[in-house]
């Protein structure tokens, strides 16, 4: 009886401590996702386009941002797969990103006129002012000149080119391309499991 107190016991310690890690993960990085000035970016395989090209869903989240105005009208990336970059790529925006174009090779000092690996892509502009919700703004990228699904993503943006900018959003770094999100089990189930598993020893009977 001893035995099964103790193993039950350490059970349910262990599955609360887990629900405990969960609910404090509230990092803001991640292996596909980079934030900067209080702007997170978020690369998402989409698959295959079904024409030998393979899409990549970018969101750029401006819910939170730091203070300062700046805004975002050009940018520069990079999709990589086992060594070898994309050599091309459209773009597909959302309802509030419009007008944003592919303009050609180059980063963001040479948008159209500089050299692979990098992609520019230009746009009407997105203003980033903190202290008030920017929004989310979603692209999805047709990425073509690859034999698999691009795993990585350099992005290059210089985001403070507004009169007054803190340039608080000038990006420059590489991260991960993840897939869908997976579904992982909450932190408030993880702690009824715990404390049922807790209750177990007291349902036996008494013996007679």
């Amino acid at each position: 009886m001893k035995r099964v107190l103790i193993f039950t016991a350490l059970l349910a310690v262990g599955c609360i401590g887990f629900g405990a890690v969960a609910k404090a993960d509230t990092c803001t990085t991640g292996a596909n996702s980079i934030t900067c000035g209080g702007v997170i970016w978020t690369f998402t395989s989409g698959g295959s386009d079904g024409s030998g090209g393979f899409l990549v869903d970018l969101t750029v989240d401006a819910s939170n941002p730091a203070s300062g105005t700046s805004t975002l009208d050009t940018m520069a990336l990079q999709f990589s797969s086992a060594g070898s970059s994309a050599t091309g790529a459209s773009v597909t925006t959302s309802a509030n990103t419009s007008g944003w174009h592919f303009v050609g090779t180059g980063n963001v000092n040479q948008c159209g006129t500089g050299n692979l690996p990098f992609l520019c892509f230009q746009g009407n502009g997105i203003t980033i002012t903190g202290g008030t919700n920017s929004g989310v703004f979603t692209f999805m990228f047709d990425v073509t000149g690859l034999a698999s699904a691009p795993t990585t993503g350099d992005v290059q943006a210089l985001q403070g080119s507004l009169p007054g900018s803190d340039g608080s959003f000038s990006i420059s770094n590489s991260t991960g391309i993840g897939g869908p999100p997976t579904t992982t089990p909450e932190p408030a189930s993880m702690l009824l499991l715990g404390l049922g598993l807790a209750g177990v020893p007291f349902l036996r009977r008494k013996r007679s």
